[in-house]
C-alpha cells in the first residue's frame, strides 16, 4: 500500500502559485490554476503535454526530499544512474489546492508504503482526488 490518504483539504499549508524542482539534468515548474483545479506541468520552461497534446496537470504533487547517491547503473552515454534512498524518514513538501504544506515522510522497509503526516502533529496528509506526482529531490 502507497500510504496515501484522499480526503478534503486540511487547515494550515501557505498558499503557493509555483513551485519549481531542479534536478542536475532536468528542471520541473508546477503552478497553480484555479480554473482548472490542478497543478499545471512544465518541464525545462515549456508546458508538458501528452502523446496526443493534451496538458499534463496533477491535483496533488509530492516533492520528498531523500538521500541521493550514485547507483551500479549507467545510461548509453557512460554517465552513472542515480539512487534515490526512499526507506526512512525525512520531509516533504506537498502542493494541493493552491497550497503547500510542510509534511514529513517515513518508509519502515522497502516493503512498506510512504506514510506522509502534517509536520507538528502527525495527522495524515490528505491527498487531492486525481492524478498525484512524486518527485524524489535531494536533501
Amino acid at each position: 500500500a502507497a500510504g496515501v490518504t484522499f480526503g478534503a483539504r486540511p487547515a494550515g499549508g501557505q498558499a503557493k502559485n509555483t513551485l519549481t524542482v531542479r534536478f542536475p539534468a532536468a528542471r520541473f515548474t508546477f503552478s497553480w490554476s484555479a480554473q482548472s483545479r490542478s497543478w499545471q506541468v512544465s518541464m525545462d520552461g515549456t508546458r508538458a503535454r501528452t502523446t496526443d497534446g493534451g496538458m499534463l496537470n496533477a491535483s496533488t504533487v509530492v516533492v520528498q526530499y531523500v538521500d541521493v547517491r550514485s547507483s551500479r547503473f549507467h545510461d548509453r552515454s557512460g554517465n552513472t544512474s542515480p539512487f534515490s534512498d526512499t526507506v526512512g524518514s525525512g520531509k516533504a513538501t506537498v502542493l494541493r489546492d493552491g497550497r503547500a504544506y510542510d509534511v514529513r515522510w517515513e518508509r519502515r522497509s522497502a516493503a512498506d508504503g510512504t506514510q506522509f503526516t502534517m509536520a507538528g502533529g502527525g495527522k495524515r496528509m490528505t491527498f487531492a482526488p486525481g492524478q498525484v506526482w512524486v518527485l524524489f529531490a535531494q536533501r
